[in-house]
């Protein structure tokens, strides 16, 4: 784990990094696309109050040398709100068969 400073609207926070699976219970709205509603980790649950941003990572990791589609991330990222008042950011990893979650980091 470390911590890295990251100034925004002239404060200054600390991210937490994490990188632990966590599980996720997730819903779809009315044809929409499953998004998380709440995560357990470290056996406490978290619900989420907000989804501050979503976006998919399908790059190659540093230090790939080949590179074809079956070596690159296939990875939804969630930066969320919890009903605590904390921010986190989350992903499913899709690569291969694997079907984990995992909280990146802690904001």
């Amino acid at each position: 784990m470390g911590n890295s400073p990251d100034t925004c609207c002239g404060r200054v926070s600390t991210t937490e990094l994490v990188n632990e699976r966590i599980t996720v219970e997730a819903e779809a709205p009315a044809g929409g696309v499953r998004e998380p509603v709440a995560f357990t980790w470290r056996g406490r649950r978290y619900e989420v109050t907000e989804i501050l941003a979503a976006w998919v990572d399908a790059g190659f990791g540093a230090g790939e040398k080949t590179r074809t589609w079956y070596n690159r991330r296939h990875r939804n990222y969630y930066r969320v709100r919890a009903d605590g008042g904390e921010t986190y950011v989350i992903y499913l990893d899709r690569s291969g068969s694997r079907r984990d979650w995992i909280l990146s980091r802690k904001l």
